[in-house]
């Protein structure tokens, strides 16, 4: 090979292996972007369909799972029955789920799809991205669960089926102690 094909070829194979790790150093630092687990949750006020403010530190006291989702997206569609489920299974013992809907069109893309997939828990509105700005979401669905004092205690990114044991375990161990136990 001549020189000059030679240093091209090596100037190339270097050119790539940058282009490689930035794209891993990127990869890393988005999935690890956010409150962490063990971190208080960043509070915030969003306005639910009555345009009623609903608050994160007025939950505080109960175990909050909270999903970030939009009508638009598929996994989000798929997971919203199994959280309405376990919803539906704690609600009365101190657990609410508090969905953080990021659609721009607003509330009717919301009252939509509600119609298809009716949901009983409260849902806000970021049509502003700036819930989703400050939780630094970088895809949707994107689930926190939140202990009785505030603090995160588990982060998923990505559909889940919470309408299974693993997560009535995790909800369990949350719940607000009653009195005498």
């Amino acid at each position: 090979m001549k020189p000059q094909a030679q240093r091209r070829f090596y100037l190339i194979l270097v050119l790539f292996a940058l282009i490689g790790a930035n794209l891993i150093y990127r990869y890393r630092n988005t999935i690890n972007q956010g409150p962490h687990v063990g971190a208080y949750a960043p509070g915030f006020s969003l306005p639910d369909r009555d345009q009623k403010n609903i608050s994160l530190n007025d939950l505080k006291g109960k175990a909050v799972l909270l999903n970030f989702w939009a009508t638009w997206c598929g996994p989000c569609q798929s997971e919203m029955p199994s959280i309405e489920a376990l919803y539906q299974r704690y609600r009365d013992k101190g657990f609410v789920v508090l969905a953080v809907s990021l659609d721009e069109g607003g509330w009717p893309d919301i009252k939509n799809f509600m119609k298809q997939i009716p949901l009983s828990f409260p849902i806000v509105n970021d049509s502003k991205q700036k819930v989703g700005d400050l939780y630094q979401t970088t895809g949707i669905p994107e689930t926190y669960l939140i202990d009785t004092e505030g603090k995160i205690t588990d982060k998923f990114v990505g559909p889940q089926n919470y309408d299974q044991e693993i997560f009535f375990k995790k909800v369990e161990g949350l719940l607000p102690k009653k009195n005498g136990s």
